[in-house]
């Protein structure tokens, strides 16, 4: 999208600054000017042409960038005003029992994300969960379909979008998770998506640790997942994976996720915990900014 602004302003300036000159030009030819067509100079004639047409086809396609935008921020606010979200206080009672009394004690004080799902699945029945992450703009419904291309150009509706959805990857289990859910959502310059996990790069942000906490509510369990590791990495697809043939190499795959952090966040993390992985592009798609964080607590509902 920032090469549509580009080129608009090109084609804006061009028409401020270079159109007139060869208007001139074309009212008043000079004798030594050459080739022309029944009198008039061909060449300014062309770039006038070609100038003209960038700049309209670029306002038409920043036109509708715009338009696109607008549904997609009127359309997560129906959503939202549309759906009950609360957060509820932790309840013992239900905590899963691979969970241990020290990590209950420590974590009390994070109330869990509860969402009803009643309206979303009649929306759409592909909705899985949806997910909160603190101090940014990430508070959306989370839909999954049967491959990872679908919802990177079709919004909620299923309807035909530039910005997509947020969605969690084909292998993913949202009822059981298992050891790697990972979820994507694209990088827009307005920070809806996932635009605004840009924020988690800055020391500010990673710091505060009210922001460290991920929640996620599902049909069948709220959970509450602590980031323990931020980066910048390459478009590969090391970082994605769910399957591991024993606990030395799921244990190695989590020792490199948490060295690549750019911040320390002192999180132990084993082959025991379950863990979430946030992914979107940057840098025009060259680069992927990653969040990955554990299971802490969960709730059956």
């Amino acid at each position: 999208m920032p090469k549509i602004f580009h080129w608009f302003l090109l084609g804006l300036y061009t028409t401020v600054t270079i159109i007139p000159r060869y208007l001139f030009n074309i009212i008043n030819p000079k004798k030594e000017q050459a080739p022309k067509v029944k009198g008039k100079p061909i060449i300014p004639i062309i770039m006038i042409s070609l100038s003209l047409s960038i700049y309209f086809i670029c306002i038409l396609l920043t036109s509708r960038w715009y338009v696109q935008r607008l549904k997609i921020k009127y359309l997560n606010a129906d959503i939202i005003n549309s759906t009950k979200i609360i957060e509820t206080e932790s309840n013992e009672e239900t905590i899963k029992e691979e969970y241990t009394p020290e990590n209950l004690e420590k974590y009390s004080n994070i109330s869990y994300l509860s969402v009803d799902f009643s309206d979303l699945l009649r929306q759409n029945k592909e909705t899985v969960a949806w997910i909160k992450v603190n101090n940014t703009n990430v508070n959306y419904s989370v839909v999954q379909h049967n491959d990872n291309e679908y919802y990177l150009k079709h919004n909620f509706n299923g309807r035909s979008s530039i910005a997509g959805w947020i969605y969690g990857d084909f292998r993913d289990d949202f009822e059981y998770f298992g050891t790697n859910t990972i979820i994507y959502g694209h990088n827009m310059t307005d920070r809806t998506m996932f635009g605004s996990l840009v924020w988690a790069l800055k020391e500010s942000w990673y710091k505060n640790e009210d922001n460290q906490f991920i929640k996620l509510s599902t049909p069948t369990s709220n959970s509450v997942w602590k980031i323990f590791s931020i980066y910048v990495t390459k478009p590969v697809v090391d970082y994605l994976k769910t399957y591991f043939e024993d606990e030395n190499e799921h244990q190695k795959f989590l020792d490199t996720l948490t060295e690549k952090s750019i911040y320390n966040f002192n999180e132990p993390v084993t082959y025991d915990n379950k863990i979430l992985t946030l992914s979107t592009c940057t840098d025009d798609g060259k680069k992927r900014v990653v969040i990955h964080a554990k299971m802490i607590k969960a709730e059956n509902r």
